[in-house]
């Protein structure tokens, strides 16, 4: 019995350590600052550029770029959301498509859907052709624990194809912390 017990201690002692080598992948980073946090590459060039207003950060590798922003404001309200959503959502991808125009490309504009953080996200895909290239951006949006979260990727589709992984392993891994809740204050004992 106490050799049966030694076998299975030592199975264990060794799944555990399996199990941390595995998680500990060189080959992965983690980002995790301010309540936001996500897995990506370490072959990827990472840039903080973030605000006090927003988390902005930049991946990077050749010519695609996946980018993560996040208002820092919590949004209580209906009003808040469509506010928020207006300002990374539409009006970011109004302007990449003002650009494509600009260059003399006649970008083309389609609803996406993926998922973020293990929920449903909504999108935009916006494609123009330059030199018989087909490329542009999509950019998805979800609200996390009352915080606005923009994933985009920007480049040629063949760059963003090559780079689905890198993209699932963000988008997969992402969390947003809920905001911190106050403790609750004891209420005094009333005597009789």
């Amino acid at each position: 019995m106490r050799a049966i017990r030694l076998v299975i201690l030592a199975t264990a002692a060794c799944l555990l350590t399996l199990t941390s080598l595995s998680a500990q992948d060189s080959n992965i980073k983690h980002f995790d600052k301010d309540g936001l946090s996500f897995d990506y590459p370490a072959k990827w060039q990472f840039t903080d550029n973030s605000t006090g207003q927003m988390q902005y950060l930049e991946l990077a590798q050749g010519d695609v770029v996946i980018r993560v922003r996040s208002e820092r404001e919590r949004l209580k309200s209906p009003e808040k959301e469509a506010h928020a959503k207006k300002l990374f959502q539409d009006d970011y991808v109004n302007q990449f498509t003002n650009q494509l125009e600009q260059a003399g490309m006649q970008p083309k504009r389609s609803a996406v859907n993926t998922q973020i953080g293990g929920g449903d996200a909504q999108g935009s895909s916006v494609r123009g052709t330059n030199r018989g290239e087909s490329g542009g951006m999509d950019s998805y949006y979800r609200i996390i624990s009352d915080r606005l979260v923009n994933l985009s990727i920007i480049g040629s589709d063949k760059d963003i194809a090559n780079s689905a992984p890198v993209l699932d392993l963000i988008r997969n891994s992402l969390k947003v912390e809920p905001p911190l809740q106050p403790k609750a204050s004891p209420s005094p004992v009333k005597k009789p």
